[in-house]
């Protein structure tokens, strides 16, 4: 008698499963700030997380923690996490890797600047500002992570000024600028040119 030859493999559609190994001090945390009630729920009681696929620069799907290992991997410290995502285009495949994060706490305002508009002056970041009269003023600012290909300012500028971000490397501290609100025209000035947005 020969052995049974599989005929076909079913697989199902529209939701994947993705798995992630988690380091030892990372669930040491996870857990601290779940203790801490930092740790978003959904109605289900469920954490949420978003992915993103090695091409895409944007979470934009959505998923939860269906899972936890109850015992973490002696040889790589590491504890997995499953993961289900709905998958309605098929998008998943297995095999594919991809970047995962858990939202933290609840959620924030934050001031976020393009890349473009910051320098670096030695150890420190900058922008330059533009005030009333058109003048760009040097603003030291600190600065967090990226959200949707945009940083973080932590401190250092308020929400609703103009800063410039095409041109930078033209303009000087105490220049006057004609500064252009993005979709608006340029305001008049008597020297210096440079792009601002707010």
């Amino acid at each position: 008698m020969s052995p049974a030859t599989p005929l076909t493999t079913v697989v199902s559609t529209g939701r994947a499963y993705v798995y992630a190994d988690v380091a030892e001090a990372t669930v040491l945390k996870f857990r601290a700030l779940d203790r801490a009630g930092r740790l978003q729920r959904d109605e289900q009681g469920r954490i949420p997380v978003e992915l993103a696929l090695a091409d895409e620069s944007e979470y934009s799907r959505f998923g939860y923690i269906e899972s936890v290992d109850n015992r973490l991997d002696t040889a790589t410290g590491t504890l997995q996490l499953r993961m289900l995502f709905d998958d309605p285009e098929n998008a998943l495949v297995p095999g594919l890797f991809a970047r995962v994060r858990v939202p933290l706490g609840t959620p924030q305002p934050t001031l976020l600047i393009s890349e473009r508009a910051v320098g670096t002056d030695q150890s420190q970041k900058f922008v330059l500002a533009v005030d009333d009269a058109g003048v760009a003023t040097y603003r030291t600012v600190r600065l967090g992570g990226l959200v949707d290909g945009k940083r973080v300012v932590r401190s250092g500028l308020q929400a609703g000024e103009t800063i410039i971000v095409n041109g930078l490397q033209r303009v000087r501290p105490g220049m006057t600028v004609a500064a252009q609100l993005e979709n608006g025209p340029p305001a008049p000035a008597p020297t210096g040119l440079a792009v601002a947005r707010r």
